[in-house]
Parts: structure tokens; C-alpha cells; sequence
């Protein structure tokens, strides 16, 4: 009966995996078609969208300042994660009411927080900063992000600081020699993490993102507002490119670390 219930919870499972990433599959088909309107199954196959694509400079500009605007957030969020992975390993635990705050943006809708980081920023003239953007970005990704790093830092024994202190290495020398390489797989795993979810977020690249040259994802949805066109579904194919590899990564990341621990 128990092995019955395990394979019918994996189907379960596949099918709804399958489900949410069949549009995503289908986009592809739909960007090599010779029609001028998104049609599937395609007549005809072409290459010209993705050449249309990569021939216009406003979609280069788009998807480069998307990519720094990403790895700039990752970068951002996984230095704060590690923080409180310091905290774990020194303190034994991190004070409840931190762990309140990095999680608060898990159950406040993400159109109230742009609008409220809008209004509260707008008189300072920084929305419209792609680095306004990815400090956004990296206070979103900071929930899971901890997550991963206080599971990762919490296989390390707080006695190997307290070793390591009593013969003279400074606090610097011991994060960077023993406790970031015990470590390293759950802070490439928040990069990564970090990263895929600045990459596909599109509500506070519409509040308080670029405007002349706005984030890949903001300007696809400008795109698609004024005219769906085979254009559109090269660039979320490239999009979903991107984003399958980073998952891809997270996935051979976390079986590793599964497979450490075991």
C-alpha cells in the first residue's frame, strides 16, 4: 500500500511539474515560426526572430542590464544570508524578530511593497536606479536565501571558530579558511537562487526600475502590451533559457549537498 501511494505521489507530482513548464516548452516553437503572429504548431520553420532579436541593440541593452542588475542582487542578498549564518555559528541561533523581518516580504502582495518602495523613494530621485532595483530584488530573494545558508552553516561545529580563535586567527581569516569552504555549496546554492528570482521578477521592474532602458522584463511586458509577435516569444525563450539553466544548477547543487550530508 505504501509503495502504491509513493508512486502515486510522484505522478501526482510530475504532472503538475509538467503542467506549469509545458508553456514554458511551447514558446519555443512558437519564436521559430515563419508567421508574422505567435501560432502552434508553426508553419514553417525560421531563425529571423531570434536574428531580429539579437540585430536590435534595445533588447541587448535590456538583457545586459538585466544580467548585472542579477548578479548584483545575488551578490547582495547571499552577503546578508551569510551574516546571519555567522550568527547562527557564533550564537547557536538568530533572534526571532530577524527572522520576522526577512521573511515579512513572503506575505505582503509584491504590487503593495513596489508601490510603497515607489512612493518612498520617489522623492529622492533614486527609482528608475537599477541599483534601487536590485537592493528590491535581493530583500525578495533574502527569505530562501537564508534559508539555504542557515541549513548549510548549521552542519558546521561552532567549536571549530572557537579552535581556530584560540590560535590567533582574526574573525576575517577564519570565515574565508574554515567556515565559508564548510559552507560553499549552500552560498553557491543562495547565489543561484538569488539570482533566477531577480531574473524573472517583473512588478518592481514596472515601479521602480530603468525607464529609458529598462530590465528585460519590464520591457517585454511593454512589448507584449503593444503587439504579440514571434519577436516576444524569441525573447522568452532566451528568458526561459537562462532560468532552466540556473534551476538546473540549483537542482545539481542541492543533490550534492543531500548526498554530502548522507
Amino acid at each position: 500500500m505504501k509503495k502504491i501511494l509513493n508512486v502515486c505521489g510522484a505522478a501526482y507530482a510530475s504532472l503538475i511539474v509538467i503542467f506549469l513548464l509545458l508553456p514554458a516548452f511551447a514558446v519555443l516553437p512558437a519564436s521559430i515560426g515563419r508567421s508574422e503572429f505567435i501560432e502552434f504548431p508553426p508553419k514553417g520553420l525560421t531563425a529571423s526572430w531570434y536574428w531580429q532579436v539579437f540585430s536590435d541593440t534595445s533588447w541587448l541593452e535590456s538583457g545586459l542590464l538585466s544580467l548585472r542588475m542579477s548578479v548584483l542582487a545575488a551578490i547582495l542578498t547571499t552577503l546578508v544570508a551569510v551574516l546571519f549564518g555567522i550568527v547562527h555559528v557564533r550564537r547557536g541561533d538568530v533572534p526571532r524578530w530577524s527572522m520576522v523581518l526577512v521573511f515579512a516580504p513572503l506575505w505582503v502582495p509584491h504590487v503593495v511593497l513596489a508601490s510603497g518602495v515607489f512612493a518612498l523613494f520617489m522623492p529622492s530621485g533614486f527609482v528608475g536606479s537599477e541599483y534601487l532595483l536590485a537592493t528590491a530584488n535581493s530583500v525578495l530573494a533574502l527569505p530562501l536565501s537564508v534559508t539555504f545558508i542557515l541549513a548549510s552553516f548549521g552542519t558546521i561545529d561552532p567549536n571549530l571558530w572557537v579552535a581556530a580563535a584560540s590560535m590567533g586567527a582574526r574573525p576575517i581569516t577564519i570565515l574565508r579558511t574554515v567556515v565559508l569552504p564548510l559552507a560553499a555549496l549552500g552560498t553557491v546554492m543562495s547565489l543561484v537562487l538569488a539570482f533566477q528570482s531577480a531574473w524573472d521578477e517583473t512588478t518592481f521592474a514596472l515601479f521602480i526600475g530603468p525607464v529609458m532602458t529598462p530590465v528585460l522584463s519590464a520591457k517585454m511586458y511593454a512589448y507584449a502590451s503593444q503587439a504579440i509577435t514571434p519577436v516576444i516569444a524569441a525573447v522568452s525563450s532566451i528568458v526561459t533559457g537562462v532560468t532552466l539553466v540556473a534551476t538546473l544548477a540549483f537542482g545539481l547543487l542541492r543533490s550534492r549537498s543531500v548526498s554530502k550530508r548522507g
